[in-house]
């Protein structure tokens, strides 16, 4: 009996390590748009890449179909996420509406500690931004703003803002493509934890709004241009 429990738990184990496995590897592809939007993924190539069932690669789009990375189609099967720009508006809308509430609450009970942290993180990437990536930026982008909601406490808030911020990092990228963009956006994270760290909750909120720039003509170009690059195929 204990031998047959031990199998139970091994093999559950490399189930949710292989489920794990290809939710990674579809996520990104659809993260990147490497399948191209309104692609039927086709879930016995996916098993056979990945060496595993496609038990569990169905497992993953299930959960990839909750996050909104895949559609599902009934008797058609599973495709790649279709955008419109009306959707990564919305989302951005979304983020805006969380992230206020992330920097109110840790300007009134972060810990002074962490804040002092971040801060000195991103005093050094502004030390060292010519040398910093596009790619590495954008992960240095979400993981600032995924600090400053742990500041809060307030885990549903992360999950929600995680899922926000892989569905919109492909126009996220178009956004500091120029180097004068880039400067800036490194020196706007620098001036929202320091208006965290003196605990004004006004200039925080403000230095956000300007920082993601929900509502500005640039932010709607970047989505215009994000739609073009993704939908290109279907244009020549």
């Amino acid at each position: 009996m204990k031998k047959q429990n031990k199998q139970d738990r091994e093999l559950k184990e490399m189930s949710t390590v292989a489920v794990k496995r290809a939710y990674d590897y579809i996520r990104d592809m659809a993260i990147d748009f490497s399948i191209h939007p309104g692609e039927q993924i086709n879930e016995t190539e996916v098993a056979s890449h990945l060496e595993m069932s496609r038990v569990p690669v169905r497992e993953a789009l299930n959960r990839l179909l909750v996050g909104g990375f895949v559609a599902f189609d009934p008797g058609r099967g599973f495709f790649c996420r279709k955008f419109s720009e009306s959707e990564v508006r919305e989302l951005y809308a979304v983020r805006l509406d969380l992230e206020i509430g992330t920097v109110k609450q840790a300007c009134q009970r972060g810990n002074e500690h962490d804040i002092a942290s971040i801060l000195s993180d991103w005093k050094q990437v502004a030390a060292i931004r010519s040398s910093v990536s596009q790619d590495e930026l954008i992960q240095l982008d979400e993981l600032f703003h995924m600090r400053i909601a742990a500041l809060s406490g307030n885990m549903e808030r992360i999950f929600v803002l995680q899922n926000i911020f892989e569905r919109i990092r492909f126009v996220r990228k178009i956004n500091i493509e120029q180097e004068s963009r880039r400067d800036t956006f490194v020196d706007e994270h620098v001036g929202i934890i320091e208006a965290i760290l003196k605990r004004d909750e006004t200039l925080a909120t403000e230095l956000l709004e300007y920082h993601l720039g929900v509502n500005s003509q640039e932010l709607k170009e970047n989505i215009s241009m994000g739609m073009l690059r993704i939908y290109a195929a279907d244009i020549i």
